[in-house]
């Protein structure tokens, strides 16, 4: 019984660090909206002229005949219009290009090349794209209305580089589609801490934004990481380059319609983030000046621990529960489900507009994180030993049944 009360106090002991660092986000996260306020009102002052720039929408393609459409028709009837759409065809062998040559507008902009990887397909959108803010777009993907007239605010602010938006997921039946749901809808939600202290890391695909000198600077995309976007987002922050995170700037974005897909998607996610972790491991800890230092001493460090936590998660979660019911010991539940339900509180009162609702779910949803960790816990064993073999993966893909809002 040694070993299993030792087990449960390192259990215990992970637990408490991730609470830290969610109360942390948690007392932080509501000064985001003053934060962006003041920000406004300041470039209202200074600003005398517009700021109207071309916008270039540049979105790789592969075999994407199902949501590309519903894609580029989101961006041609947003509100904001001085805008250009690249789309790259990387290769498709399905009916991509006939998707996209449907859709007559004198902005759209449509390339095919070989196939050679997203990173290479985006790379080539950049260097074709005219306008001063790039955006990246996945091709399964979908923006709000007002997206890209919420995204150019952001840019107003000189020291601005990179924006990243809010994505939600869309459409989507089953215990799968809303497991994400609510993964993304809590992620996005602690971005708001890392915007109010300076320290966001991941630009998502779906909908990430950088100013044209960005790349004149830095280069294009790595085309041998798989995560690309999180590659650029640290090669941004290690140069010194500021972002932050756009809240208005909505784009929903379809989901894995499967475990195997989602395990895929995971594992993709995984192993480029370790790669990515080695590559800029000098912004771990980091004194340069350059450096933020909440993300370098507080954000990265936690994102190792989770990868770490994650280990034994799973297993001595499962114990823990056991442990539970046999010894009639039900504090360290009690904590992390009355922690989870403060967050299920926040979102339905503060984010999005009131919505009661959703509290009320806590009690039925919250056990769906157990299930998202297993997941999550293969796609980190299965990556790791990739790394060990020095093996590479390829565009994900599942079955594709198109966004929807």
């Amino acid at each position: 019984m040694e070993w299993f009360i030792t087990l449960r106090n390192i259990a215990f002991l992970f637990a408490t660090l991730m609470l830290i660092k969610y109360f942390v986000f948690l007392v932080i996260a509501p000064f985001y909206t003053v934060k962006e306020k003041i920000r406004f009102e300041r470039i209202k002052r200074r600003m005398s002229v517009p700021y109207k720039p071309l916008v270039s929408i540049v979105i790789p393609a592969w075999n994407e005949e199902i949501g590309i459409k519903k894609s580029i028709l989101s961006l041609v009837t947003n509100t904001y219009k001085k805008i250009e759409i690249i789309v790259i065809n990387d290769g498709s062998t399905d009916r991509t290009e006939e998707a996209v040559k449907s859709i007559k507008d004198r902005r759209l902009r449509y390339f095919k090349k070989e196939n050679g990887g997203k990173g290479t397909a985006l790379n080539l959108g950049v260097n074709k794209a005219k306008g001063e803010i790039i955006v990246t777009m996945d091709a399964d993907s979908a923006f709000d209305k007002q997206a890209i007239e919420n995204l150019i605010k952001y840019f107003r602010d000189d020291s601005i580089m990179a924006v990243v938006g809010n994505v939600k997921i869309a459409g989507g039946k089953g215990l799968i589609a809303y497991i994400q749901k609510l993964e993304y809808k809590f992620g996005f939600y602690f971005k708001r801490a890392h915007a109010v202290m300076g320290a966001e890391y991941i630009f998502g695909g779906a909908c990430s934004a950088f100013r044209r000198e960005v790349f004149e600077k830095l280069g294009g995309f790595d085309i041998d990481n798989k995560t690309e976007d999180i590659e650029m987002s640290m090669r941004m922050r290690f140069n010194g380059m500021k972002c932050t995170f756009a809240s208005d700037v909505i784009c929903y974005t379809e989901g894995a319609s499967s475990i195997m897909g989602l395990a895929n998607q995971r594992l993709r996610w995984k192993k480029g983030r370790f790669d990515t972790f080695i590559k800029y491991r000098r912004l771990f800890m980091s004194l340069d000046r350059r450096h933020n230092k909440f993300l370098s001493w507080f954000v990265l460090p936690y994102a190792l621990l989770s990868e770490l936590q994650l280990l034994f998660e799973p297993i001595a979660l499962t114990l823990l529960l056991a442990y539970s019911f046999i010894s009639g010991d039900y504090l360290s539940l009690a904590i992390g489900s009355l922690f989870i339900m403060i967050i299920y509180f926040v979102e339905s009162f503060w984010v999005d507009g009131i919505k009661p609702w959703f509290w009320l779910t806590f009690f039925f949803t919250w056990p769906l994180f157990y299930f998202l960790v297993w997941i999550e816990y293969l796609a980190l064993i299965k990556g790791f030993f990739m790394i060990l073999r020095g093996d590479d993966i390829k565009w994900q893909r599942w079955n594709r049944v198109g966004v929807s809002i």
